[in-house]
């Protein structure tokens, strides 16, 4: 039992690294529509890692965000604007957000445990880890509705720093690190970039 236990904890977690290295790919690309293939593969890979954390809130801004990606991804090639998209997925995050948040707390409230006994200092972190991945996807929403690879590497910086303390917390090890890596990752590609012509 032990031993089933143990290799189910790997198997979470190596999920977890196959996200990060689509994620990491998906920042060395100069062109909108490589960057949201591999983010959109990356975000479904922890879909899957989150599920069986029971991370729902993550989950749920997850799948939310590689739908709103394909979207984002048709109109730019298609010459078509994302603004009224991008008002359509932000106000949907954040209702689904909350919705989740109130459905979904107290299991929440399990992995949020390991960092007190206090059941309203738990609470409050279960919660306040919850709405950091809406704010988290919300970025991203803004950014991925833009053409500009340099403006959605930017706008990804404070979202990957919101979703390193989701990850802390919901103990997701292939999270955390897979945001570090994408902080360093989108500071290598911005060096990289920065004289060189777009390539979309």
């Amino acid at each position: 039992m032990y031993n089933l236990c143990m290799f189910f904890k790997i198997f979470v977690q190596v999920i977890g690294f196959i996200g990060i290295a689509l994620n990491i790919l998906s920042v060395q690309f100069n062109s909108h529509w490589k960057i949201m293939l591999f983010k959109t593969l990356g975000s479904l890979t922890f879909v899957v890692q989150y599920i069986l954390l029971g991370a729902w809130v993550g989950m749920i801004m997850d799948l939310i965000g590689s739908i709103r990606n394909v979207i984002f991804t048709l109109n730019v090639r298609n010459g078509k604007s994302n603004k009224w998209w991008i008002v359509f997925f932000s106000a949907f995050t954040f209702i689904a957000g909350v919705l989740t948040i109130i459905l979904t707390w107290e299991k929440s409230i399990g992995y949020a445990s390991n960092w007190s006994n206090d059941t309203l200092i738990i609470t409050t972190i279960a919660v306040s880890i919850s709405i950091i991945s809406i704010v988290a996807k919300l970025l991203t929403t803004i950014a991925y509705g833009f053409k500009d690879p340099h403006v959605i590497r930017m706008v990804n910086l404070p979202s990957n720093a919101c979703w390193v303390i989701y990850n802390l917390v919901a103990f997701s090890i292939a999270g955390v690190i897979n945001d570090l890596m994408c902080l360093v990752s989108i500071v290598v590609a911005e060096l990289r970039f920065r004289k060189k012509p777009k390539n979309v």
